[in-house]
């Protein structure tokens, strides 16, 4: 007798990379919630920035109705008091320390091997720009390091590594799920893209000028030190990445494209909503993946 669909669907071993994007990375929950109903609920999550928060709330334990009650909960006013410490600390507007709190509570103490689904955060080295992938310790200080954006936080030491948002060398991390054993990669995409920023397309078109190019190049290149030069080359770094986007050949990747701005944390409802809605749309590519798995 012929197995269901759905029972071979839950066979398959799934792994997903969360994009970063601030607010508009509550996509996530909406796309998680979508695998979710079709059979195809990841066993892996590799997360950057604000994808890595809700990739380790979702491998805590919690379901994406809960995800879903506690996002449509949130106020500006009710997040920004708690993870903003002013005051100007290593070419940073912000310490940190606060917000490594706020995550400490948001995943109740919990350390990697604490979770029920793996997960991999992912960070970049501020001072050589490779990707650093975390799978192991306290899980709050990773979120703190995937989330330091350069010149709000300070990079977060780890390992005698400096490392801050993972988004500045991966905006997707579809890359780091080639070394797991996955039947099929996924990449979901939340920030903004340059067909919806000005301000990346521009950049974008001034690094392929030969002053661009020669400021990219020294900024990378620099052997300063100072706060302000690691600052520096993170953006260097940010701008390689909107000119030479990753995306392996066997990884599929979505845009969620959400309509709200990477504050606006009081819309987390249209950006889940948007999430859901994509990954339901792109249901057929994943099945036709897996047809050959």
């Amino acid at each position: 007798m012929p197995i269901p669909s759905s029972r071979l669907e839950v066979s398959h071993r799934i792994g997903v990379a969360l994009g970063g994007g601030s607010a508009r990375g509550y996509a996530h929950i909406g796309a998680l919630a979508s695998l979710e109903r079709n059979g195809f609920a990841p066993s892996l999550i590799a997360g950057t920035s604000f994808g890595a928060v809700i990739g380790a709330m979702y491998a805590s334990g919690r379901s994406t109705c809960e995800m879903k009650l506690e996002a449509n909960g949130v106020r500006r006013r009710d997040v920004v008091p708690h993870v903003l410490d002013f005051g100007l600390h290593r070419a940073a507007l912000f310490a940190g320390h606060k917000l490594e709190s706020y995550f400490e509570r948001l995943v109740e103490g919990r350390h990697f091997l604490d979770l029920d689904r793996q997960l991999v955060v992912v960070t970049t080295d501020v001072d050589s720009g490779e990707r650093v992938v975390l799978r192991e310790g306290s899980l709050a200080r990773a979120l703190r390091a995937s989330t330091a954006i350069p010149g709000i936080f300070p990079p977060v030491e780890i390992d005698g590594r400096r490392l801050i948002d993972g988004g500045i060398g991966s905006p997707v991390p579809v890359e780091t799920l080639s070394g797991f054993d996955v039947d099929l990669a996924i990449g979901i995409g939340a920030g903004i893209t340059s067909s919806g920023s000005k301000a990346i397309r521009h950049t974008q078109r001034f690094l392929t000028s030969e002053i661009g190019q020669r400021l990219h190049r020294a900024l990378v290149n620099t052997r300063q030190t100072s706060p302000f030069a690691r600052l520096g080359r993170a953006l260097a770094y940010t701008a390689t990445s909107w000119v030479e986007p990753k995306n392996p050949e066997e990884t599929l990747q979505v845009q969620t494209d959400p309509p709200i701005s990477w504050l606006n944390f009081h819309k987390a409802e249209a950006a889940i909503r948007a999430g859901e809605e994509a990954l339901e749309r792109f249901m057929p590519q994943i099945h036709k993946a897996l047809v050959h798995v």
